[in-house]
């Protein structure tokens, strides 16, 4: 059987096979048009104002980190779930397909799309790099090319780290590919990850992204942690 989603008012209604499996909560406003923070509008937020290096970061949801039911939150049990099971790619990847041609559509105008890499360690460990997973579903679902553009450089685990230390962590922590070199210039890039927190992972890539002579860096996610 197959996963599959479909749009209904201000969700994505979740199917594997034919049996409904609920639904995922679409970001709701008030929220941030620069960096999808939840709860703020954009001209009171001041979250993104320590960030730099992309245009806008587009969020399905919230993800709420700690335990809930997948009756209570499925966006957020999905999100938690795709950390041990690869195959959660297929219906948060189907949904942010949804998400881009009904909501964001100008996301459609995207030239190239890259995951937020993960550390060869961090890889063999896990066996997958969730973000280069939802890529290569939405890459496939929009028609737009999915290439590897960055590399970590140390393995970092972040979720232990506080906000300060998370800030201080990024520093140096990824680089351009030089397979990737000759491929940013002038492109509209789509920098995918599963989830944002403090945010400072996706603006160290989007500035390497600008800083190699991409005309646009836009973030894609699946949650906005809350």
């Amino acid at each position: 059987m197959e996963w599959s989603c479909k749009k209904i008012d201000n969700e994505i209604e979740v199917y594997f096979g034919p049996f409904t499996k609920g639904r995922y909560q679409l970001l709701q406003e008030p929220y941030c048009h620069i960096c999808s923070h939840v709860g703020a509008t954009t001209d009171l937020c001041t979250w993104h104002h320590s960030l730099c290096g992309f245009d806008r970061v587009y969020a399905m949801g919230r993800y709420v980190p700690h335990p809930v039911n997948a009756e209570d939150d499925l966006l957020s049990y999905h999100i938690r779930g795709f950390k041990k099971f690869r195959n959660y790619a297929d219906p948060i990847g189907k949904g942010l397909e949804i998400v881009v041609k009904e909501v964001y559509r100008e996301l459609l105008e995207s030239m190239i799309i890259t995951p937020v890499p993960l550390h060869p360690e961090g890889l063999s460990a896990r066996g997958y790099n969730q973000s280069l997973e939802l890529a290569r579903v939405v890459g496939e679902r929009l028609d737009i090319p999915v290439e590897e553009m960055l590399e970590k450089t140390r393995n970092v685990d972040m979720r232990a780290l506080s906000w300060e230390e998370r800030r201080e962590a990024v520093q140096s922590l990824y680089s351009l590919r030089h397979s990737a070199s000759d491929k940013v210039g002038d492109q509209k890039i789509l920098l995918i990850d599963d989830v944002v927190t403090t945010g400072f992972t996706i603006s160290e890539c989007g500035k390497l992204l600008e800083q190699a002579g991409a005309s646009s860096v836009n973030i894609l996610v699946a949650g906005r942690t809350v």
